[in-house]
Order: structure tokens, then sequence, then C-alpha cells
């Protein structure tokens, strides 16, 4: 599968790179797809270097296009795209006024689904924007990097498989007490609405 994926982009010739970039536009418009996944394709094809570069282009027009459509399109719409128990989740975060906050959902849950999220906040877009290219950034840089290095070479891709093993079981205990913690902040920022609004200075516009 990783074969084929790194052909179809490298069988396209100069367009490539632009292929690689509309791979993270398909992920703003399905919101499951792993960003990292299509980062770590480009390191195969292009190398981690070229791939890093053309991943932040895509990687800021993604995260734009997933702010667009939320923010435009708004909570019905994302009620047909995320399924009800995800939506719940997401509910308790949309009163959350803290890029800090944003910022570590971002870099824990890379996917688009977050970005959206955060678009149907009342956060400065612009602002949000920043926010999710410096948390995903590591991600796209390690993604590239494993592309060329672990999902070229069969031994160290297994090798790879096994250290997730136990990586993912432990993020699996984890994840409760993360969003735990995330829901009482969010039921604080709600009854305290006034008490700190954003990280940001007090004059910057949510509407952006």
């Amino acid at each position: 599968m990783i074969e084929g994926l790194t052909s179809l982009i490298t069988s396209q010739g100069w367009l490539a790179p632009a292929w690689y970039v509309a791979g993270f536009l398909l992920a703003a418009l399905i919101p499951i797809i792993p960003t990292p996944l299509i980062a770590a394709l480009g390191g195969t094809a292009f190398g981690t270097a070229p791939a890093i570069l053309y991943g932040l282009v895509g990687l800021a027009l993604g995260a734009g296009l997933a702010l667009t459509l939320s923010r435009q399109l708004g909570r019905r719409v994302m009620r047909r795209i995320v399924p009800e128990r995800v939506w719940q989740e997401w509910e308790a975060f949309l009163g959350v006024r803290s890029y800090i906050v944003w910022f570590a959902v971002f870099l824990v849950l890379n996917l688009d689904i977050a970005v959206m999220a955060a678009g149907m906040s009342s956060l400065s877009a612009r602002r949000l924007w920043l926010t999710a290219m410096a948390a995903r950034i590591p991600w796209l840089i390690g993604a590239a990097w494993a592309g060329e290095v672990i999902l070229v070479n069969d031994a160290a891709l297994i090798l790879t498989a096994l250290l997730l093993i136990p990586i993912a079981w432990g993020l699996q205990k984890v994840r409760p007490y993360f969003r735990a913690y995330l829901q009482r902040f969010a039921e604080r920022n709600a009854s305290h609405p006034n008490a700190s609004e954003t990280d940001a200075p007090p004059s910057a516009s949510t509407n952006d």
C-alpha cells in the first residue's frame, strides 16, 4: 500500500509536489485522515527536506480550509460529518477560550477534525491557524523523516510497529485523563467567561 501511494505521487512528474500538497487538502475535507501519514508518504517520495517544505504549504492550506469550512458552514454540516459520540466529546471544548489548550489539543490529536472543531469556537481564526501550524509542524518534520528512513526499510518498519504497540497502549490509558482535564478547564472557562478570555491581548478580534 505504501509503495502504491508513493508511486502515485512520484509518477506525476513535475506535478508530484502538487499532488502531495493536495493530500493535505484531502485530509481537511475528510478530517479523519491523519496528516502525519501524508507527510510520511512525502518523505518516502521526495526525501525529508523537500517533504517538509512542500508539507508546510499543504499543512497551511489544509488548516486554512478546515477552519474556513467549520466557520462558514458551521455546526449543521459538522454534525453530519462527525459521529455523534465524537461530537459530544468536542462539544465540551467549544467554549474553551485558550490558545494554549487548543495547542495541546492540536499537538495530541493531529487531525483536521480538531482544527474544524476549534473553528466553531469564538476565537480568532487567524490565531487558531497559527496555533494549529505551531502544534503540527513537529509532527510534519518527524513524519517526513520517518517516511524517508523507516518506511523504505522493512526491518525498521517492523521494529517501529512493535515499538508503537506499548506507546499506543499508554496513550489510550492517558487519553481519558487528558480529556477529563480539558473538560474541567472548559467548564471553569464557561462559568467564568471574563476571567481569562484568551491567552491573547484583550483587543484581539474574534471574528477574523
